[in-house]
């Protein structure tokens, strides 16, 4: 029991370093050797638990995915509109996003790795299902524009959400992703809703961007 306890914390320390460092300094620049370092491991412990520089990675983006789709489920709340559950969701996504270190570290390995990496792959997949479901019942309830495909929407929907964590992670270290995403949403938001149900949306986008309104943006 100590001995796989020990194992178990000797893992979350190679874990926990290079999440660090691929946030401090990018995956390609992260070598293992650094990665052993910032540990204060052997090369011997590091091999033990993980066989390549990519199989860690992919633990990481498995972790970091978990983290990001449980916020957003959670987020969900049985008795309110689809479409309210989108965009709630989302800022919760944002915010899971602009805090989290594990989730930061996994959205910039899912943009190095993109379709190179079946956890990778996977997880985009994951994403736009979710999206996707989301959006198909909000067209049944008649919140999205009538010639609209709920397929379609989900994935403009998740492309503007990684467009938006791109920008911010690039040009504000992820500070500002909340507001930024929710301008990009309020462009969006008339290409996606309804006529009749477009001004209430709105305001719900409105109460949602305020409720958590950036720091570094405030005032």
């Amino acid at each position: 029991m100590v001995r796989q306890a020990r194992s178990e914390a000797t893992r979350r320390r190679i874990i926990d370093s290079a999440i660090d460092l691929i946030n401090e300094i990018g995956y390609p620049a992260a070598g293992l050797a650094d990665i052993i370092e910032r540990a204060d491991l052997t090369k011997g412990a590091l091999y033990y638990h993980f066989d390549s520089k990519e199989a860690l990675a992919t633990t990481i983006i498995e972790e970091g995915a978990e983290k990001v789709l449980d916020a957003f489920r959670a987020a969900g709340r049985s008795s309110s509109p689809a479409m309210e559950n989108v965009i709630h969701g989302l800022f919760v996504v944002t915010d899971v996003l602009g805090n989290d270190r594990t989730a930061q570290a996994a959205a910039r390995l899912l943009r190095t790795f993109g379709g190179f990496n079946k956890t990778a792959k996977e997880t985009y997949a994951v994403l736009l299902d979710e999206m996707t479901r989301l959006t198909t019942a909000a067209g049944t309830e008649g919140d999205l524009l009538a010639d609209l495909d709920p397929t379609e929407a989900g994935n403009t929907i998740v492309g503007c959400l990684l467009g938006a964590e791109l920008l911010s992670s690039a040009l504000a270290d992820s500070k500002d992703l909340r507001s930024r995403f929710g301008r990009t949403l309020a462009i969006l938001l008339p290409s996606l809703v309804s006529a009749d149900s477009l001004g209430y949306y709105r305001e719900f986008l409105t109460r949602q961007s305020l409720r958590g309104k950036d720091p570094n943006t405030a005032g």
